[in-house]
């Protein structure tokens, strides 16, 4: 009777132990159904070689950033390193599935001359632990000592402008100055006021410095605060340097 009990229950055991294994395969794939989507950014390169460069130059970065999920993604923060810097502010932090986003930088090489560099730019966003790592490298050979870059000019950036005649400008004029006559003056500061910043700085000089004074006054009066009349004019550089610096074009 035992032996027969045992063989009727063999069935029905098999059947409960399969039907276990088939409740417990539906309930995993209905919580695998149920997870959200994973969030899924990528970029047209992982690495950006520049190459070898001469220290002093900047070289444009860009990356395309794409939403290769089927869920929406939205950029937390983009971290940098210091001389990597943001060209423009984004258009845009939410991208669509499908949707690609252009990051655009500029490095800058200054101070880098002898070094190689590989460094990372990390994009963070919601749906992902971990960020989307982007890397930048290159070499910047060093300045040689008869040059210059060109951020050193603009950010000692000055002019000089002799607002004498032109034929008091040909006689002599300091080095470097252009010529603007006084009556024109007015005019060509407005016209190029677009393309000069409030970090430049524009010396205008006639032979005394009379002259030069009132006319700075109606410039920044007009607002071009940038420029300055220098105190003494043609006369007081040629009292206190001679003739260093001064120059004849007859």
């Amino acid at each position: 009777m035992t032996t027969t009990n045992i063989l009727n229950q063999r069935p029905l055991g098999k059947f409960l132990s399969f039907s276990c294994n088939c409740l417990g395969l539906i309930i995993a794939l209905a919580f695998l159904l149920n997870l959200p989507a994973q969030a899924q950014l990528k970029v047209d390169k992982n690495i950006f070689d520049f190459g070898q460069i001469k220290e002093g130059i900047n070289v444009p970065v860009k990356f395309k950033l794409v939403n290769t999920g089927s869920q929406p993604i939205r950029l937390k923060e983009i971290r940098t390193f210091a001389a990597c810097v943001q060209r423009r502010p984004l258009e845009k932090k939410n991208l669509r599935p499908g949707e690609s986003l252009e990051l655009e930088y500029v490095f800058e090489s200054l101070g880098y001359g002898g070094a190689s560099i590989e460094k990372e730019i990390q994009v963070f966003y919601e749906g992902s632990k971990v960020p989307l790592i982007i890397k930048f490298k290159g070499s910047i050979l060093p300045l040689e000592d008869y040059q210059a870059p060109v951020g050193e000019v603009v950010y000692n950036f000055f002019a000089l402008i002799d607002i004498r005649p032109p034929h008091h400008y040909h006689q002599e004029h300091i080095l470097g100055a252009i010529n603007i006559p006084a009556e024109k003056i007015m005019a060509w500061a407005n016209r190029i006021a677009p393309q000069v910043t409030d970090d430049m700085v524009l010396y205008i000089y006639d032979e005394r410095g009379d002259l030069a004074d009132e006319i700075v006054k109606k410039l920044r009066a007009a607002g071009h605060s940038q420029y300055v009349s220098l105190v003494g004019g043609l006369q007081e550089w040629k009292n206190q340097y001679g003739q260093k610096g001064i120059i004849r074009l007859d």
